[in-house]
């Protein structure tokens, strides 16, 4: 079922601006959106509780319509802002869809003279202090002070407001209360619409990296991190490079005949215990180092001990899946290059020797293709072409 926009209407209270808002609030509803305006839709609350309410209502907004002219509106020292600034900073940490109108004279006095001015200042600003302002409400009260056209009438907090919205990269539409609002709005929403349909068609697919977008950020840096270890073709910190490997292979479910109807759960491992890396030295795999909970006792193994899982995975070059029912264990060992890595993974009392050998299919096939294996493929790639 169809949903209608919700779209808040902000602004100053400003006698001038009444009549204004009350059209498009009854224009929005006849295109079947969802006005939000304070005092019509929600609204009014006591001053303790005016702003967060407001913010409330904003961050469930879809669109952020601003209009800004002469009045900046009520000061909350809390906030070190106007209710309105504040409702715009929170539109704009949530990246809604932002659209400001700005009254024609206020809009040509700051984009032709104050808007220089107020850059000036804040220039001068940042070489006295070695940072920026926190606020431009006394750099813009300074600069009106000073302007030939400066008027009580105008409050200048909303200089340092209008700059502070230029400065975050928002357009300012040029609008004349003597001239029908209303139909520029309906312009800039049918132009919203046609940039819309542009990405329906890819909706699925743009909803879906949305979702790993999370995890293509932590493999950034997780390799970023991996890559530190190596210096000069070689592992400087091997046990380091393998503690922050392991905290990254999580534990996971071993599902039988998993996405039919015959799916059913076979047993869990737990996130990796430790880890062991050998190198082979002439006819010889030696511990080069060892994470967490894995010994250090076997420094070496020789290529011809058939009964060490870290010798068959050399010489298989493929990944090899071992199980110790004393230690309740999985062990998966993987070759690259001349390196074996073996990672240990407690596992629950559901399985037995005769389990792991029957479905030793299903447990490589979980262990190997979940999101653990993004990190722990690249470690391996990273051992392959190293010395």
């Amino acid at each position: 079922m169809p949903e209608s926009a919700k779209i808040f209407i902000s602004s100053a209270a400003e006698d001038h601006l009444t009549q204004l808002r009350e059209g498009i609030h009854t224009e929005l509803k006849t295109m079947e959106h969802n006005p939000q305006m304070y005092e019509k839709d929600f609204g009014p609350w006591p001053p303790q509780e005016l702003v967060e309410n407001c913010l409330e209502h904003v961050l469930r907004c879809d669109i952020f319509l601003l209009f800004v002219s002469q009045k900046a509106g009520n000061y909350d020292s809390r906030y070190n802002a106007t209710i309105t600034h504040c409702e715009f900073q929170k539109a704009h940490q949530n990246n809604k869809y932002i659209i400001v109108f700005v009254e024609d004279y206020i809009y040509n006095l700051f984009w032709n003279d104050l808007r220089f001015t107020i850059a000036e200042m804040v220039e001068s600003y940042k070489k006295e202090h070695n940072m920026e302002p926190d606020t431009y409400r006394d750099i813009a009260e300074a600069a009106w002070n000073k302007h030939p056209e400066t008027s009580k009438s105008i409050d200048s907090y909303v200089w340092g407001f209008l700059y502070d919205i230029y400065k975050k990269g928002y357009y300012l539409e040029q609008i004349s209360l003597g001239v029908d609002t209303v139909k520029i709005i309906k312009k800039y929403f049918s132009d919203l619409f046609r940039q819309g349909s542009k990405y329906l068609a890819f909706q699925k697919d743009i909803d879906e990296q949305i979702a790993e977008g999370p995890i293509y950020r932590k493999h950034a840096e997780f390799t970023s991190k991996m890559i530190s270890y190596l210096q000069d073709g070689e592992i400087q910190k091997p046990k380091m490079f393998l503690e922050y490997l392991q905290r990254f292979l999580k534990k996971g479910t071993v599902y039988y005949k998993p996405g039919t109807v015959f799916e059913k759960i076979l047993g869990e491992y737990e996130s990796c215990s430790g880890s062991t890396l050998y190198k082979k030295n002439g006819t010889q795999l030696q511990l080069v180092a060892a994470s967490g909970m894995a010994s250090e006792d076997n420094e070496f193994y020789s290529i011809d001990d058939s009964s060490s899982f870290v010798v068959k995975a050399f010489k298989t070059s493929k990944p090899e899946l071992f199980y110790s029912e004393e230690k309740r264990q999985f062990y998966l060992s993987l070759k690259s290059g001349n390196y074996v890595i073996c990672f240990h993974y407690p596992v629950d009392s559901l399985w037995n020797e005769e389990n792991v050998q029957r479905f030793k299919v299903d447990i490589m096939r979980d262990i190997m293709e979940t999101e653990p294996a993004l990190y722990r493929d690249f470690a391996i790639q990273l051992l392959g072409g190293i010395k």
